[in-house]
């Protein structure tokens, strides 16, 4: 398998590179998304030389505006009755580390410093002007959503070491999840204090059939909306075509 091979190889040069507190590196640095794709790991591993450090790693998907919208009964329907826009928003984001929940609980400066959790991410709403507590309470609608849909952690992964120096983390991508660049930054922390970080980008994208109807679909919105409705219109008259005849 690529990853055994890959840890092999850091095994080999981490010896001679004693000299860096934290080195990272993904076992591969793409994820494609074809046809049927299921959801993937994404694994990576690295070294740490700092004795009774602690590390967070930190994966986060590329930033997005985003709409939230309460409904209402509004003349006995259901309609959206407010809405909030958020700009900064990950579109996704998990973490793993070596601290304990209780050492996270009794950190939160650290953690807002950081941004490390769900609950520090500083995304922001498009008018400021909205009353705090609406705010919060839509902030918190988006991310519970978001974790409903996998995209976000519900909490924090424990970060695994192989040997004395040597670390491996395993992130979770489902399905659907959101294309571009994503960022992982690793942090060696010791006494509330970031003595070194490492960053590495990961590409998440479409290949193949997929990537031809998004790239139609991203560069010709017109023509592909009007194939769809044509695509429906014929699917619908096939249907009852075939039914009316049994």
């Amino acid at each position: 398998m690529r990853w055994v091979v890959f840890l092999l190889v850091l095994l080999v040069i981490a010896a001679p590179a004693r000299a860096r507190d934290l080195q990272l590196e993904l076992s591969d640095d793409r994820v494609d998304i074809t046809t049927g794709f299921n959801g993937t790991k994404v694994v990576l591993f690295g070294t740490a030389n700092v004795p009774d450090a602690d590390l967070v790693i930190v994966l986060k998907g590329p930033e997005r505006t985003m709409a939230v919208r309460e409904k209402g009964r509004v003349l006995g329907m259901w309609m959206n009755r407010e809405t909030v826009e958020f700009r900064r928003v990950p579109s996704y984001y998990d973490f793993a580390t070596t601290l304990s929940e209780s050492a996270l609980a009794r950190n939160p400066e650290f953690l807002a410093d950081n941004k490390i959790g769900v609950d520090y991410l500083d995304f922001y709403p498009e008018d400021d002007s909205e009353e705090p507590e609406t705010l919060s309470r839509f902030r918190d609608a988006l991310i519970r959503s978001m974790q409903e849909k996998g995209f976000y952690l519900i909490k924090a992964h424990n970060l695994r070491f192989i040997d004395e120096n040597l670390f491996k983390a395993n992130f979770d991508l489902p399905p659907g999840v959101p294309t571009g660049i994503y960022q992982v930054e690793a942090m060696l922390v010791k006494d509330k204090e970031v003595l070194a970080k490492e960053t590495k980008t990961l590409q998440v994208g479409q290949v193949g059939f997929n990537a031809r109807v998004y790239l139609f679909a991203a560069n010709h919105s017109f023509f592909y909306g009007v194939f769809a409705v044509v695509m429906a219109l014929v699917s619908g008259w096939s249907a009852f075509t075939f039914l009316r005849r049994d």
